[in-house]
This record gives structure tokens, sequence and C-alpha cells, in this order.
């Protein structure tokens, strides 16, 4: 099944390496899950460093290696693998040369792909056939079997539709987490759960229990990592004074902000920056 587009690749060349990008948009029932990202596939190679940092992000992943494999802190990783919600920093390895399918999943629609407790998934990476059985482990193999992005995309695009379209139906999110979860993302997660709750009419415990079933992390911990997030893209798409980013934020100070970096990312607003990557992504801590 193809969404009548065709991939296109974007190659890029720099003192610490050699990156290629094929991206197409998706399918357009694919919107609730895939949020605004495409469908993306990659090709680093002589790669002059052997790590980037991850910051947490308010999504999920689903990563399928096509060369080279992965390590997280120091732990191998599934060749193939959804990762959940989590609320800290990991330094990802990876050789000289490595290659994947990286989709980057909301929440809500993880919760009605998978049929699971998010909560389960929750600062793991599950291997896709411990999640989706035969057809997980199928799907991996038919990836596997091309070279031409388009047929790759055409395959896990087609897995995510009848994933999100089967029978017996598929598990729904809660329209109150619906609702909470799109109000945060209005506010890039400045929002008060409080409030949230009241205009509900719910109870904060309510809104929390469906959010740690449904999204993975409480609405407190989404909001921080939606906020995060935000200041992330504000300071990778233009350079500001810290103490600008900090309100434009609603953090209340400089020093609120640091602190957020050094729990979320592991390290000072600065380095953040110094360790920015042409194309995305950041340096880790490991070098070849």
């Amino acid at each position: 099944m193809s969404s009548g587009c065709r991939a296109r690749l974007q190659f890029h060349e720099h003192e610490l390496g050699d990156w290629m990008r094929a991206r197409r948009a998706p399918d357009v029932r694919l919107s609730g899950l895939l949020l605004d990202r495409e469908l993306l596939g990659y090709q680093h190679s002589r790669a002059q460093f052997a790590s980037w940092l991850e910051p947490p992000r308010p999504q999920l992943t689903i990563m399928i290696d096509l060369d080279g494999r992965l390590d997280a802190d120091g732990e191998a990783l599934p060749d193939a693998w959804i990762g959940g919600l989590h609320d800290r920093p990991t330094i990802v390895g990876f050789g000289e040369t490595y290659g994947s399918i990286d989709l980057k999943l909301s929440p809500l629609g993880a919760y009605t792909l998978t049929g699971l407790p998010l909560s389960e998934l929750t600062g793991a990476c599950v291997p896709l056939e411990d999640v989706f059985g035969d057809a997980g482990r199928e799907l991996v193999a038919r990836i596997r079997e091309s070279d031409d992005w388009d047929a790759r995309f055409d395959v896990i695009e087609a897995f995510l539709l009848a994933r999100l379209h089967r029978t017996p139906i598929a598990p729904q999110p809660d329209p109150a987490v619906v609702w909470a979860w799109e109000r945060l993302r209005a506010s890039h997660g400045d929002a008060r759960v409080e409030a949230l709750a009241a205009e509900l009419g719910c109870s904060r415990r309510y809104l929390r229990d469906g959010f740690v079933r449904q999204v993975g992390l409480s609405p407190k911990t989404v909001g921080r990592l939606m906020r995060f997030q935000h200041v992330r893209e504000r300071i990778q798409a233009a350079p500001a004074r810290w103490c600008e980013v900090a309100h434009d934020a609603g953090f209340a100070d400089q020093s609120h902000l640091n602190r957020e970096f050094r729990d979320l990312a592991g390290t000072t607003p600065s380095d953040f920056v110094r360790r920015l990557i042409p194309e995305g992504g950041l340096i880790g801590d490991r070098s070849h």
C-alpha cells in the first residue's frame, strides 16, 4: 500500500561523517500515529563519533536496524524494537556505519497500535516480535529483503494500517486522556494538571492513572518532556539568549532551565548546543 508519494533522498557530507536521509509523507490515515513526522530511514557512514545523546521525548520509537547495531548506555539493543516513554537521557552507541528505519509514534496512537498498557513499555526497548508476534517478525524480514526505500516504506505503512484497523477492534484511548494530551501539546507542556482535571470534572488520580496506562508516564512528567522538547526545537531553530529561552518556555528562571538540562539531557545548555550535529541529533560522550 503506497501513499502515492515517492521517497526523497537527502545526502549530507560533513567532517563528522556522511548522512543519508530517506523521507516520505505517510498515508493520511496514519496522521494520528506518526504525529507530524514523515516516514524516515537513514544511513550513517564514516562517522567520527561513536555515540549520540538522546534526551527523553514525549513519543515512542520503532527502530528497525538495516546496517549495524545500537546499544543504550552500554547495553546491546534488539535489532528491531519499540521503545516506550522515559524521563532520563540515554547515550546511544553505534559503529562507524549504521542504518535503520526510525519512526516516532504518538503515545495514544501507539496504545491502539500495540494493544498494551504503555506502562509495560515505559523505560524499555522491547523486540517487535515480543509485542506483535509473528507479524512483527515478518515485518522485519520483509523490510530487510529490499534495498528500495519506497518498498520498505510500503511494507511498514501497510503493517501500521492493518494494526490500527484490525479486528476485533483495537483499544481506543480514553477521551479525557486524549483531551488532556492535546491541551498539553498546545501549551508545550505548560498546562497545569490540576486545571486540566478540573476542566474535565475528574480527579487528578483518574487523569494520572489514564496517562500511565495509555501514554506511559504521568501527565506532569509528560508536560515536562513536552516543555523540554519545545526548548530543544527553539534553540535548534535559531540562537537566543538563555534567559529569553527560559522565559519563553515558562521556566521560573535560567537556573530552573539549567536544572532541566542536567536532569533530561545530562549536560548544560551550552554543552548541549556544542554537541549538535548538522541535520539533527547530538554527539554523545564517546568518539571513534
